[in-house]
């Protein structure tokens, strides 16, 4: 399941910046889609997350994107690894983390706010370098609005 951000313009929902451009690209054509509407995070913080994550996966040490193939298997692997879970208690008496939901109903922005900066603190430190600052320097550098 894809989660894009968009933003309603009169009659038309239209993309915040390339990125989210970017990810309804890989839908498909001419087909319907199911489609929920919430109030997003903030949009450009939001954007910034998932771009920072697809940036760490193109740019970052090779063994980060062999250990997550996509931005949504490194994001629960940041939520867990942070712990921005629930905890789960098995009937064998096991807890496990499972990543908790970062939509605006769920998620109240302050909340987003500590979990980005945690996320942004430990993928510096899985990757070697500022993953969010990187990206921002590559999109201002590039010439295109960061998400």
């Amino acid at each position: 399941m894809v989660k894009l951000v968009m933003r309603r313009e009169g009659t038309r929902l239209t993309c915040p910046s390339p990125d989210w451009l970017d990810m309804l690209m890989g839908l498909p054509e001419d087909v319907d889609l199911n489609v929920s509407a919430t109030r997003a995070e903030s949009i450009p913080q939001l954007g910034t997350y998932w771009a920072s994550l697809a940036f760490a996966l193109e740019h970052g040490p090779e063994w980060v994107s062999a250990q997550w193939l996509t931005k949504d298997e490194l994001s629960d692997a940041l939520q867990i690894e942070v712990g921005f879970v629930n905890q789960i208690k098995l009937g064998n008496r096991m807890v496990y983390g499972v990543p908790k939901s970062k939509s605006f109903s769920e998620c109240p922005q302050e909340v987003f706010n500590a979990y980005f900066s945690a996320a942004s603190d430990q993928l510096a430190r899985w990757c070697g370098f500022d993953v969010v600052r990187a990206y921002l320097d590559h999109m201002r550098v590039s010439g295109r609005r960061a998400a």
